[in-house]
């Protein structure tokens, strides 16, 4: 009975601990309550395959490290053989027979090999591996950045979205409203159903435009969920705001950081660093070698019983001195030369490209920045035609629909103030891309 006892508490305990497990897998791979922009990019950095397979190439570069680093060990080998020899010779002598060696011939034997000196070879090879492993760890950084920004620009475009589909809705709202309202004076007498069917006309344009807007936010969010990892029945509840960003726009200071602060440029850099060892590397490539070896084991086929076994060693010491290669050295210079000049063009059109890219984010966002004080005027503008046409609604000045047209004309307005600060924050993350600016 108390076994049975024992058996169901451990099973049960088994069952919770399952089940804490999978909930800590799933909640890996889930968002609990609002997601922040901060959030949404470590989700981003965490669960991205991209950044995987970027450090996975660094893990190889750190072993091609390490495996460099190896010969400047001893090469220490174990060997076993066993031949069988036939026919045996002999020689005749005194009357009797007298082999030259045995059929059955064994060996075991310990050898070490070493490279005394190298003319720099060993250390130069080092230092090409070291360079390939920085150049894999601003790979990391350049795809992390990559993300980044595309996390951010994702995040900011349903924020604009959403707030967007808020103001159709109050459109809408308002335009229901004034679609009861001209059925009541239709019944009344002091309207026509042409003022009905206009109204009808504005509500179902306004609901194909929310239509439009809520078909935007999912295909935003299938994305998001997508660069963040989440299943994709994952609800998410973005927490953010659409605040402008403070950004200099000088040019000149900007594009200096932009050379310094690109991945590309680091990578460039990076890739012209190894170029010239590699050019380093060909240039020793006829240079001799010195060694030393030794080895020690035992064998049998000695003088003067052939079947015994018995220690032997050998120690030596040998130089390889190439003489000729068919100048495989110089041609391989000559490639290591012409790929520097290659790289060399390639970051020249870089910075070509760069400063394009940065002059082109600066102009978009000194236009973004001065459409704010029109935006901005005119939602002010908007409001207050409104003010003005219910006050002569009320004193029966104008009808109900050109009510309507003030409330719309104000509708337009701050869905166009709305669209102008998005551009002005994706400008100016744009901006702070382009010149390398890097958000974690």
């Amino acid at each position: 009975m108390e076994l049975k006892t024992n058996m169901k508490k451990n099973i049960f305990s088994i069952i919770i601990i399952f089940t804490i497990l999978s909930k800590c897998l799933y909640s890996q791979n889930s968002v609990s309550g609002n997601l922040t922009l901060e959030k949404a990019i470590s989700l981003t950095l965490k669960n991205q395959p991209l950044i995987e397979s970027a450090e996975d190439n660094l893990k190889a570069a750190e072993a091609k490290v390490n495996e460099q680093k190896s010969f400047d060990y001893p090469n220490v080998e174990a060997n076993l053989s066993y031949n069988r020899l036939g026919p045996v010779s002999s020689i005749q002598f005194g009357g009797e027979g007298f082999l030259l060696y045995p059929a059955n011939n064994y060996n075991a034997d310990v050898s070490a090999n070493y490279t005394l000196y190298d003319f720099g070879k060993k250390s130069a090879l080092l230092d090409l591996t070291k360079s390939f492993k920085i150049t894999s760890t601003e790979n990391i950084n350049f795809v992390k950045n990559q993300l980044s920004y595309k996390t951010v620009h994702l995040f900011y475009s349903i924020l604009y979205l959403e707030k967007s589909l808020k103001v159709k809705n109050d459109e809408i709202k308002t335009l229901e409203q004034h679609l009861d309202i001209t059925q009541k004076r239709v019944n009344s007498g002091t309207a026509t159903d042409f003022d009905v069917l206009t109204v009808k006309v504005r509500v179902a344009s306004a609901e194909n435009e929310r239509t439009d807007i809520q078909n935007a936010i999912n295909k935003e969010k299938i994305a998001l969920r997508n660069l963040l990892g989440l299943p994709s029945d994952q609800e998410i509840n973005l927490s953010g705001k659409l605040n402008l960003i403070t950004q200099t726009t000088n040019s000149d200071s900007l594009l200096a950081q932009a050379f310094v602060q690109r991945e590309e440029m680091k990578i460039a850099k990076d890739e012209n660093n190894s170029l010239e060892l590699q050019k380093h590397v060909a240039s020793l490539g006829d240079l001799p070698k010195l060694n030393i070896m030794g080895d020690y084991g035992i064998k049998n086929g000695f003088m003067p019983n052939l079947n015994a076994l018995r220690g032997n060693w050998v120690l030596g010491v040998s130089a390889n001195i190439p003489i000729f290669n068919g100048f495989r050295k110089d041609a391989q210079v000559q490639e290591a030369e012409a790929n520097l000049d290659a790289n060399s063009a390639h970051i020249s059109a870089l910075k070509r490209k760069i400063k394009t890219e940065v002059d082109q984010s600066i102009s978009q966002l000194k236009t973004s920045r001065a459409q704010l004080n029109t935006a901005e005027l005119q939602v002010e503008q908007a409001k207050q035609a409104v003010q003005r046409a219910k006050i002569s609604y009320e004193n029966g000045v104008i009808t109900n629909l050109d009510l309507l047209d003030a409330e719309t004309s104000l509708a337009k307005a701050e869905l166009l103030n709305l669209r102008v600060i998005y551009q002005n924050v994706a400008n100016t993350y744009d901006l702070k891309e382009e010149i390398g600016d890097v958000i974690r």
